[in-house]
This record gives C-alpha cells, structure tokens and sequence, in this order.
C-alpha cells in the first residue's frame, strides 16, 4: 500500500508540473493589491448570493432572500428579476440556452426557469417534496442535481433536456448515518461530460461519488474529513475529466485548514492532500484559464498547479464565484459582488 501511495504521488506530481507548471507568487503582493477590490452593491445588507452565472456580458445572482438579480458591469446597472412568496433560498443558478435554471432549497425543492425575454416557470415534481436540494449541473443537455437523503438514500435526480424534464436516476446510493450535502454554493455536483456525474457528501461521513452511465452504477471513494455535522467537503471542481479538486472544511472553524482540500489527476480515482493547502473552510471551488480558485469566509486563494499548492489571494468573506472577461466575480456579504482582476499565468 504505501509504495503505490509513493508511486501514485510521483505521477501526479510530474502530471501536474507538465500541465501546470510552477511559478513564483507573492502572497503579499495578492492580498495588498485586491484591498481595494472594486464592489457593486446591488442589495441590502440582509441578503448574499450562493448562485452565480453569467450570460455574455451580463451577470446573474441567486440570493439567501429568494431574490435573483440581474447586474451589467459596464453600464452600472442592478435590476430585480425574481422575487415569490414562499421561495426564502436560491442555492445554485445556471444557464441552460436562452433560460435560467435557478435551485430552490427548503423543506420542498424547486427549480425557477427564467426565460431571458421575461417568462418564467416554477417546477416542483412529487419527487422532490421533503427533499432539501444542494446542487445542479448542466453540461451541453445533460444536467443532474442532487439532494439529501431521504429515507436513508441520496435524492438524486437527472434531465436529458437541459433541465426541462426531470427523473430520477436508476442508481441508489445509501447515505451513511448523518451523511448529507452541503448546499453552500451549489458546486457541490458537476456533470464532467455527456455521460458523467460525480458529487460530493460531508457530515459524519465525507465521499466522493462517480458515475460513468448517467446515473445508473455508482462509485465511490471515503475523503478523510473530521466527521461531524458541519464538516466535510462542501465544493468541487473539475478542470476535465481527469483534473479536480475537492474543498471543504468546517464552517464552524473556518480558520481549521487541516485537511480541507484534496486533489487527483486521474478522474477522482485517487485523492491527495494538497501540499500548501488553503487557509481554512472552503465553500466554493472555480477554474479559470489554467487557474483554481477556492473562497470562503476567511479569503480567496488560487492555484497553479492543479490544487496542489494554494496561494492567498484576497481576504474576507465570500460565497461563490466566476468570471466575466478578465475579471474573478466574488459574491460577499450585504448584496454585494466584488471583482478581481484573474491570475496571468505564464
């Protein structure tokens, strides 16, 4: 065991300098120069965004109200595009064509398509009554969302059409006791081709999950996070369909960066400790022109090399995050965004 540990190690330390690279940065230089981020407030003080996507030059926010908010940057302008009664949490927003699929989470999940020419439509299928969603996924038509357990097994859920139409998926899978997900920014779940879903759980058991058939067959591999109810892996992020990283922690600790974040080379086959490792709970993870970027309450930090030395990057509290152009869009606390200039790599 320990010398394919060894040998493993190696490959994926040479894999990840061939694909990667190494290079020198300063932690100072990131952290004085992003003091000063540009912000835009476009809500009050009681809301935060977990959803986030963009659309051309326009950018959408899913928030801890229930509200969505569409932002354009270079005009300036913040607009109020949804906002229902009973609808308290979006936890997770794509975009699928010419529509919006934002994930309602509560005692009963929902998802709101929001046609960009104004119509809306509210989905809420027998089979998700009782069922608190934490993530959705859309790759070209094929999406898949998942939920916490219900009668001990994992609400898992798939849509051939962009999110239109929903099943639920053949393969069942058995939570372990005080198992769960964490809907912390809806990264939680990632559809890697037209054929392959994986996510991840935390709690008193932390796995990583992979199908190669649409949900049918199941594996899965145990991370070794501290269990407890507010531990274990929280997001997830995959640059292909070998390269992934997976961040988590505990949102109670933020400050805890023992074993918060792992990273593989082969598909999520194997999973290694990062070496330089993030400085503490992590809710969402994103990857960007050959960049990972890792945010949670207590900063932003980035990487190289695949997830296996991190950077600090910006300091205080943020929730999700993407990009628009040559900007790193961060959601934060009071209904604000902040936006960062991306990493130039070499």
């Amino acid at each position: 065991m320990n010398g394919l540990i060894r040998n493993t190690s190696i490959s994926i330390l040479f894999a990840t300098i061939a694909l990667y690279g190494f290079g020198q940065y300063s932690t100072k230089k990131y952290i004085k120069r992003n003091r000063k981020a540009p912000t835009v407030v476009y809500g009050d003080s009681n809301m935060y965004a977990r959803g986030i996507c963009v659309n051309g030059d326009r950018l959408f926010v899913g928030n801890s109200d229930g509200s969505i908010y569409y932002i354009n940057l270079q005009k300036k302008k913040q607009e109020l595009i949804f906002k229902m009664p009973h609808i308290d949490e979006i936890r997770d927003i794509e975009l699928y064509g010419d529509q919006l699929i934002a994930m309602h989470s509560g005692t009963n999940g929902k998802i709101i398509t929001l046609k960009l020419d104004g119509s809306m439509h509210v989905i809420s299928l027998p089979e998700w009554q009782g069922v608190f969603l934490d993530g959705i996924d859309i790759f070209e038509k094929q999406a898949f969302m998942m939920g916490d357990p219900v009668d001990g097994t994992f609400s898992l859920f798939r849509s051939a059409n962009g999110g239109r139409d929903w099943e639920e998926c053949p393969g069942r899978i058995e939570a372990e006791k005080g198992e769960a997900g964490f809907a912390a920014s809806g990264s939680n779940v990632q559809v890697l081709n037209d054929s392959t879903f994986v996510f991840v759980s935390g709690g008193e058991k932390s796995r990583f999950f992979k199908s190669t058939d649409l949900g049918a067959t199941w594996t899965d591999f145990t991370l070794p996070y501290y269990p407890g109810e507010s531990t274990g892996a929280y997001t997830m992020c995959f640059a292909n369909d070998s390269i992934g990283v997976i961040a988590g922690g505990d949102y109670r600790d933020p400050e805890l960066s023992l074993n918060t974040c792992f990273y593989t080379v082969d598909g999520g086959e194997s999973w290694l400790n990062a070496m330089n490792t993030v400085r503490g709970y992590r809710s969402c993870l994103y990857f960007v022109n050959g960049v990972f970027y890792a945010c949670g309450r207590n900063g932003i930090d980035f990487s190289v090399n695949g997830g296996r030395d991190w950077t600090p990057f910006a300091n205080g509290a943020y929730f999700s995050m993407t990009s628009l152009g040559d900007k790193l869009i961060a959601t934060t606390k009071n209904g604000t965004i902040q936006i960062f200039n991306l990493i130039e790599t070499e």
